[in-house]
């Protein structure tokens, strides 16, 4: 499996695409060239830009995960590779057998990261809750089944936005936070179908009209990420709720910052199929812990 690409490309003005001796060239009036394996993700926001159908065939072959955006400017599709790994079947076995004992203790695994995430998140906005969102964690049991997923999220956006606050609002934060979802939900299922998982086949998430239930899955930890972007840049009281360019591209920036695996910082994309990777080893019978990411102070990545 080749290393998967770090730019993420966001195309919102009218361009010309084409590929060339594996390089991506965007002609805006000047021709800009991009290597094909260093590209991660690109999204196209403008509907009059055209791709071929050669270029998507090409940018599968590269593992990109390509994004297409509706009416509303808001992510609302995209492409993936079908066949990315030399045993698909195998895992797929793997997936379609994996014991219930060991898929409950992979969810809590999950769960308890993303309300530590949480409490992080908190913590580094200096909110108050984070270390009741601690304790919480303490009650996860195996398969969740107590629910405290819920009960946490419900403490965690009151102590973020406030006691009114609902995600099912129409304002600017709930907007770049669907925004932001999106984009790392995208990641996450390029990664899952590179690693030749089946993203329809979940953890927890197991709708028959869902795609991606793993995707959904593994998100949760990623969340709060979002989260702290969105509470640092946007205020509930702004008026105006319209995703502008600027902060579409702001929010699809959030890829290119670091989160924590084992004490070490990674950007999002590594962390993601570090998680990935961590799953096809467990349901294979090689682990029994997940490679979950750790959340942190907003700091984009820095190649050296």
């Amino acid at each position: 499996m080749r290393i998967l690409g770090f730019r993420n490309i966001k195309i919102d003005s009218k361009v010309q695409l084409h590929i060339k001796n594996q390089q991506l060239v965007i002609d805006n009036g000047e021709l800009i060239h991009i290597p094909l394996e260093d590209i991660n993700c690109i999204l196209i926001e403008n509907q009059s830009v055209s791709v071929s159908s050669y270029m998507l065939q090409t940018f599968a072959n590269y593992g990109i995960a390509f994004y297409v955006c509706d009416e509303k400017h808001l992510p609302n599709a995209v492409l993936l590779p079908l066949v990315r790994h030399s045993r698909h079947y195998k895992i797929l076995k793997a997936q379609m057998n994996l014991g219930k004992p060991l898929q409950k203790r992979l969810w809590q695994q999950v769960i308890v990261q993303k309300i530590k995430n949480q409490a992080l998140c908190l913590k580094l906005l200096s909110l108050e809750g984070s270390e009741e969102l601690l304790k919480m964690t303490k009650e996860v049991q195996s398969g969740d089944r107590t629910h405290v997923e819920a009960k946490a999220a419900a403490f965690y956006f009151k102590n973020l936005y406030g006691v009114g606050f609902s995600r099912g609002d129409d304002n600017i934060v709930n907007a770049a936070l669907n925004y932001g979802y999106a984009i790392i939900r995208g990641i996450i299922a390029r990664s899952i179908v590179c690693y030749g998982l089946e993203p329809s086949i979940g953890i927890f998430h197991s709708s028959e009209l869902n795609s991606y239930n793993l995707a959904d899955d593994m998100i949760e930890a990623f969340r709060p990420l979002v989260d702290l972007y969105v509470a640092s840049h946007f205020d509930l009281a702004e008026v105006d709720f319209a995703l502008t360019p600027e902060i579409k591209r702001g929010l699809f920036g959030i890829t290119n910052y670091d989160m924590s695996v084992k004490g070490e910082k990674r950007i999002v994309s590594n962390c993601v199929d570090m998680l990935v990777a961590s799953y096809s080893g467990a349901i294979q019978g090689k682990r029994t812990e997940l490679d979950l990411p750790e959340l942190m102070q907003l700091q984009v990545h820095s190649y050296e």
